[in-house]
């Protein structure tokens, strides 16, 4: 997954929706200007949304606002409905989009009662019926289910940001952009924490501080995660040996590798190649 997450909307649809099933999936922190929007069918993920950690549940829904930096693990089994939608679409539609921020976390064992909350998983479950049953003209009737949930955000849970403050985040949260396209593009090579701190003009104390604020992580997790799920994606898409997949995806200490991949994805990568296999 790229650090810059560019998201094409589904064909005849304004935004893009899926359903989807995962199993032990990390995705490393990344961002889109996309407003993404997480219903969860089956499962726990777990999500480090800029400095804060939220642990997602059956039936939960969760809001990406745009431009936030993002992290998804999915311990397990997890199924999805995932809308996201573009930023032009909404800049268009709400004046002063940009300084708008909605509500995050919707739980559903404290929402049961909510009509509003209620409402819009109602909208939700349609466009997910409407989208598998595909029949001619959907589309019409999708739009309308889509337009009553993004009204129902808007006139219920949304908040107008303080402009100063607003750039005032949006100036760490470049630099750490900076820094995760730099090890998306380098992973492969020896990074240091100096290394990266100069990039962005920082000493690396402060970077160091910094960067966990904001992603949850060390600097050298993020960077060994990047590497994890690289090498997940080799062991189940070649033959390569995974001592091979673990040098040239830039992992030199073989311990901390293995214990690193038991943390992400539950078990051993030799137990997910012979799982590969089966």
């Amino acid at each position: 997954m790229p650090s810059h997450e560019i998201i094409a909307p589904k064909a005849g649809l304004p935004v893009y929706f899926d359903i989807y099933n995962s199993y032990n999936q990390l995705i490393p922190s990344h961002w889109h200007n996309h407003l993404e929007v997480l219903y969860i069918f089956q499962g726990t993920m777990h999500i480090v949304r800029n400095d804060e950690k939220y642990t997602i549940n059956e039936r939960d829904l969760f809001i990406v606002n745009s431009g936030d930096i993002h992290l998804t693990r999915s311990p397990g089994n997890v199924e999805v409905l995932l809308l996201q939608i573009p930023y032009e679409f909404l800049n268009q539609s709400i004046s002063g989009y940009k300084t708008i921020r909605f509500k995050e976390h919707f739980p559903q064992n404290e929402l049961s009662e909510d009509p509003v909350f209620q409402g819009m998983i109602h909208h939700l479950l349609t466009m997910r019926e409407l989208y598998q049953q595909g029949e001619d003209g959907y589309q019409f009737l999708f739009s309308s289910s889509l337009n009553l949930f993004l009204h129902s955000l808007y006139s219920h849970y949304a908040l107008r940001q303080n402009l100063e403050e607003k750039d005032k985040a949006a100036k760490h949260l470049s630099r750490l952009k900076e820094i995760i396209n730099y090890v998306e593009q380098n992973y492969i090579e020896p990074i240091s924490l100096s290394e990266a701190a100069s990039l962005v003009a920082l000493n690396p104390e402060y970077f160091c501080r910094s960067f966990k604020k904001y992603t949850g992580f060390t600097f050298m997790e993020y960077v060994n995660m990047v590497r994890l799920t690289h090498i997940h994606g080799d062991i189940l898409d070649t033959d390569d040996s995974i001592t091979d997949i673990q040098e040239r995806n830039g992992f030199t200490n073989y311990k901390v590798f293995n214990r690193m991949f038991k943390e992400a994805y539950g078990c051993a990568p030799s137990r997910l190649r012979a799982s590969r296999i089966k």
